[in-house]
């Protein structure tokens, strides 16, 4: 089986290709990929070569001040040569992430009580699904990124209901044996209720149904503490990218 790091980068990245990416000459770089709008990633893949790499240099003041740059850090010398050239061209980390990965093969599927959980299908629990994911985000979430992603067969927005209110979110994808989780959410007013617990256990269910080998996300420092007891493994940070 492949590198399971690359694995989790190959379903984010090509997540990222399905929700909106443009071939823009202005940044002509072989293999940087560009998503102008939401979720505003630049980004060269998990096996880029370090010859394009080396020639970014030039763009990088071009940039758009909304672009964000993920490094991915176990990807080796590439990945160091990238990140040094945005140190040098004044780019400071925005935050960071840590990958992770859960064995479906060696778990026991929990046992869940009855839960309020939709698959979204129509335009209006779309919006709703977004405006929740906002909200638990903090930050802007753009609906049209999320309504691409509505009628592809390998994705799977779900939107946990407490008391008939929408109250956490999360997006399943899968690409071959890997299931990526994203977007696990839990708006202010509902959290310390054991919601993203609850919804990472259905996923968790959910994924060994879909036939999935491994469970991939990319954990928040608030969420890596739950995706720990839930028996995730770590893998490598993420440092995302802005220009300062």
């Amino acid at each position: 089986m492949s590198d399971i790091n690359q694995l989790n980068i190959d379903n984010l990245t090509s997540l990222w290709r399905k929700m909106g990416v443009e071939n823009d000459s202005e940044f002509a770089v072989e293999g940087l990929t560009i998503s102008r709008t939401w979720p505003n990633r630049y980004w060269f893949d998990w096996n880029a070569d370090i010859t394009p790499i080396n020639t970014i240099v030039p763009v990088l003041d071009q940039l758009p001040l909304t672009a964000v740059v993920p490094v991915w850090e176990g990807a080796g010398m590439p990945a160091q040569q990238l990140e040094i050239f945005l140190k040098d061209e004044c780019f400071q980390i925005l935050f960071t992430q840590l990958a992770m990965y859960l064995d479906l093969q060696s778990i026991r599927v929990p046992e869940l009580p009855a839960l309020d959980i939709i698959t979204v299908q129509s335009a209006t629990d779309v919006a709703t699904w977004t405006a929740t994911a906002s909200a638990a985000f903090g930050y802007w979430i753009d609906v049209a990124a999320i309504q691409a992603l509505i009628d592809l067969p390998d994705v799977k927005l779900l939107l946990l209901k407490q008391d008939g209110k929408a109250a956490a979110t999360a997006l399943v994808y899968q690409t071959g044996d890997i299931i990526g989780v994203h977007l696990v959410g839990v708006p202010e007013e509902f959290r310390g209720q054991g919601l993203a617990r609850m919804l990472m256990q259905y996923v968790i269910k959910l994924s060994v149904t879909m036939g999935g080998k491994f469970l991939t996300l990319q954990a928040s420092a608030a969420g890596e503490p739950l995706y720990r007891q839930l028996g995730f493994i770590p893998q490598f940070l993420i440092k995302n990218y802005k220009r300062n």
